[in-house]
């Protein structure tokens, strides 16, 4: 009976042994399973975050490069840029035979001026959208128009037609009555009638008192003498800023 026991027991501590190395060995394998499952696992996101992110966008750009590529129809802009706007409107008259011009238009565009029937000059717009142009005049009458073109070549429509003239002489006077050095005598006559004729649409100042000429040039205005000599002041302005000055002597006696 004893021995029996002794074996049953060293049977008993043998199976004990070889199991614990049992399980120490199923549980190593597990972890190395574990490991190698969490590490394909950030692989395949790893994987999947490049594919989503940058192998498929540049297949897509691939994609409608080969088909913009092969396609016959190739897009266009057809669309005209805006109509060119000036700051402000030219003037209808100068003595200056050059104009300064500023205005607006679609960015990086180019500004066409028309004058007189003929291309005058071609201006490049800047970034912002801003121009600007010395433009020479012809003598007399001018006839001013602009477009703009894009960079492809579309055209903007024209601009209204602007109507200024280029005119350096000095406006003429014509003095109906009174003439220079008249005597006027008796105090009925003492309001003088002064009647002329200049440059149509010219300004007048008559001893610093305003007086307009009619579409034909023509004015006419009175003046109250004083006893003695008196000086009649003539300042002429036509439309283009010309200016002429002339001054007479007229006698009035009671």
């Amino acid at each position: 009976m004893s021995n029996s026991s002794r074996y049953s027991s060293i049977y008993q501590h043998k199976h004990d042994r070889r199991h614990m190395a049992s399980s120490r060995l199923v549980k190593k394998e597990k972890n190395k399973i574990q490991k190698q499952t969490f590490a394909y696992l950030f692989f395949g996101i790893a994987i999947l975050l490049l594919f989503i992110f940058l192998i498929v966008p540049n297949l897509i750009r691939l994609f409608f490069a080969i088909i913009d590529k092969d396609s016959p129809f190739v897009e266009s802009d057809t669309v005209p840029p805006q109509v060119p706007v000036l700051s402000s409107t030219p003037v209808e008259a100068t003595f200056s035979a050059t104009l300064d011009l500023v205005g607006f238009a679609e960015a990086d565009s180019t500004v066409v001026f028309l004058l007189n029937g003929g291309k005058s000059a071609e201006v490049k717009v800047d970034g912002e959208g801003s121009f600007t142009h010395e433009l020479a005049l012809a003598e007399g009458q001018n006839e001013l128009s602009i477009f703009g073109v894009d960079e492809v070549g579309n055209e903007s429509l024209k601009t209204r037609t602007y109507q200024i003239v280029y005119d350096n002489e000095a406006p003429f006077l014509e003095l109906e009555e009174p003439k220079d050095g008249s005597v006027i005598e008796l105090k009925k006559n003492r309001t003088l009638a002064i009647k002329g004729m200049t440059e149509p649409e010219a300004r007048l100042l008559i001893n610093d008192r305003l007086v307009m000429a009619d579409l034909e040039g023509n004015f006419s205005s009175n003046y109250y003498l004083a006893e003695g000599k008196n000086e009649l002041k003539f300042v002429i302005t036509d439309k283009a800023g010309n200016r002429t000055e002339r001054t007479i002597e007229v006698e009035f006696r009671l």
